[in-house]
């Protein structure tokens, strides 16, 4: 009865206490918490760990076959859950909802997983001016990245914080006050990842440079040629030639403050220098020189060698070689030591005479008829000498043949004897043929300064002394020489300059036995009565007007044009004159029968200005 008693007791507490409404009454609700509100992987096999709380029965559901779960259920209380994923292989992410269930409740765990990684800067290399103080370097990623950089550099930084994100990578940088180039490698490393590349920045100084000299020259026999310059930023070396086949770049270096060249050579067993043409370039400072390699061949002192043959089809072939109709221009130094003869200075003077005449007309129309031959003097000492104290005169050089400047003036003096002797010794002991009346012997004196002259004969001989002046143009080598040597020597043409007064009965007496010889006739002592073919051109209407002055006298002389090369020297031949060297070319062996003649309709037909 007690028992019974206690019962209703109980049921009747029972049934107080739930009395109140139905609103009252708790809910019963399962708790679920998961540590993470997403997971996020990278493209490798990796796992994270996940804290679940619940307090009833739990479970992880729709899980797919690249991820594992363990332990994927439990009972009510706090797990340490272990989610793993396998390699991400292919180029798409991976994308999953896993759902913790607990009674009624479910919790959503995003999970991302990277497609297979990249990382990859677009260029490795860098170049920054020397006050370059930022950088931007694209890449590609997608990860997370570390910046960190070579060894005891400090001149170049990232952001602080090394989660680089924005596919573009920041860096700031130094003003470079220094004399040299310097260099930092950067590393990128995937947080998230084995992933990993390295970009080069180099930044220059500031740029400075001296190329003194833009001829490089080689002995015969050099396998191997080395040449430096000072300069604190590099170049690329390019030959303007496709092929080669005698010289290779070896290396080229940026060392203490010197920009330094390594050129592979091969012997040159031939008759003739080689040559080639290259290009320094810095494409970032948008730089470019141009520079010659030459290499020289054997010489000896009176070697001979045929720089260029005519190529004119005689119509005459029958005839005797010293009635040719073609004529060879035959280089010679003075002035040359041994030692600039085979380091290739002098030979690269005879190249810059061979196309400084043919590129002036007429030689330039009529270059079949000329040929070049070049000989070899070696002098004692180098330069030439001059005793114009203006110049740091008097300097007397010793050379083989004597040559000197005026003391007074820009005329010049040699050996007149000595040069024929060595010409026609060195001419004939090649097997060739010589023609004083013909050919023109060109003196080229090593001296740097202007001045020049042509000795001349009434018989037809034509000698030219011309220093290889590296004063500007016109005072420059190559004008004087078209001045002396294809002007004087060959052309047989007067000075068109008057520096001097009237002229006088004996420089007119003078100059009359000039032109009864058939020189000289590009000038007239007459303003209205003129020698042919000055006429035969005013008769066509090719020379319009006359002007005072020529023969180095201010009147009692007149010429064709206000200028010419005979005159300034700044420009190229006029009609009168290219006429006559025309009729020169023509007249010398008395070309007719079959053959066209000199005639003033031939000359015009072919007749061309120089380009001013």
């Amino acid at each position: 009865m007690k028992y019974l008693i206690n019962l209703l007791f109980l049921l009747g507490a029972a049934f107080f206490l739930g009395g109140c409404s139905d609103d009252d009454d708790p809910v019963d609700t399962p708790r679920l918490e998961v540590s993470e509100s997403s997971l996020r992987f990278g493209s490798l096999a990796t796992e994270q760990v996940i804290q679940v709380t619940s307090s009833e029965a739990w479970k992880i559901v729709n899980i797919p076959e690249w991820l594992s779960v363990e332990p994927v259920s439990g009972q009510a209380g706090e797990y340490e859950v272990k989610v793993a994923v396998i390699e991400n292989t292919t180029e798409v992410e991976r994308k999953v909802r896993l759902v913790v269930q607990a009674g009624t409740e479910n919790w959503n765990l995003p999970v991302y997983q990277l497609e297979k990684g990249v990382l990859e800067i677009n260029e490795k290399e860098f170049i920054a001016l020397y006050n370059h103080t930022s950088l931007k370097v694209p890449y590609r990623s997608n990860g997370t990245l570390n910046v960190t950089f070579s060894e005891g550099v400090d001149w170049i930084t990232a952001p602080v914080t090394k989660a680089v994100t924005d596919r573009n990578l920041a860096l700031t940088l130094t003003v470079n006050n220094s004399n040299v180039i310097r260099e930092a490698m950067v590393y990128l490393k995937d947080t998230q990842s084995n992933l990993n590349d390295t970009l080069k920045v180099t930044q220059y100084p500031e740029p400075k440079w001296k190329l003194d000299n833009d001829k490089l020259f080689a002995k015969y026999d050099m396998t191997e040629l080395t040449h430096s310059f000072e300069c604190n930023i590099p170049f690329d070396v390019e030959f303007d030639e496709e092929e080669v086949s005698w010289v290779t770049l070896k290396e080229t270096k940026n060392e203490d403050g010197q920009f330094k060249m390594v050129f592979k050579l091969e012997p040159n067993t031939g008759e003739f220098f080689n040559r080639t043409k290259l290009r320094l370039e810095n494409e970032v400072l948008g730089l470019s020189f141009p520079l010659s390699l030459s290499q020289m061949y054997k010489t000896y002192d009176g070697h001979t060698v045929i720089w260029k043959k005519p190529t004119y089809n005689d119509p005459f072939a029958s005839v005797p070689d010293f009635q040719r109709i073609t004529f060879n221009f035959i280089l010679i130094g003075d002035g040359f030591t041994k030692e600039e003869i085979e380091s290739g200075v002098y030979d690269l003077y005879c190249q810059e005479a061979m196309e400084g005449m043919e590129s002036l007309e007429p030689f330039k129309t009529y270059s079949e008829r000329f040929g070049f031959i070049l000989l070899h003097a070696e002098s004692a000492e180098s330069g030439c000498t001059d005793y114009n104290a203006t110049y740091g005169g008097p300097k007397v050089v010793d050379t083989r043949f004597k040559c000197s400047y005026d003391e007074f003036g820009s005329g010049m003096n040699c050996d007149y004897t000595a040069i024929q002797e060595f010409v026609k010794t060195s001419i004939e002991g090649a097997g060739l043929d010589y023609i004083p009346t013909q050919d023109v012997v060109i003196v080229m004196a090593n001296g740097k300064r202007y001045g020049g002259v042509a000795n001349l004969t009434k018989s037809g001989e034509g000698v030219a002394i011309c220093p290889v002046s590296e004063e500007p143009f016109p005072n420059n080598f190559v004008q004087i020489l078209r001045h002396e040597a294809g002007g004087h020597a060959f052309g047989k043409l007067a000075d068109e300059y008057s520096f001097g007064g009237p002229i006088d009965a004996s420089t007119a007496s003078y100059l009359k036995s000039w032109q009864d010889a058939g020189m000289y006739l590009n000038v007239s002592m007459s303003s209205t009565e003129f020698p042919q073919p000055w006429q035969e051109l005013k008769d066509r209407g090719k020379i319009s007007d006359v002007y005072v002055g020529g023969f180095s006298c201010s009147g009692g002389v007149w010429r064709s044009s206000e200028n010419s090369l005979m005159k300034g020297m700044d420009e190229g031949f006029n009609i009168l004159s290219r006429y006559l060297i025309y009729l020169r070319m023509k007249n010398l062996r008395g070309e007719g029968m079959d053959f066209p003649s000199a005639s003033l309709d031939d000359f015009l037909s072919q007749d061309k200005e120089d380009a001013q």
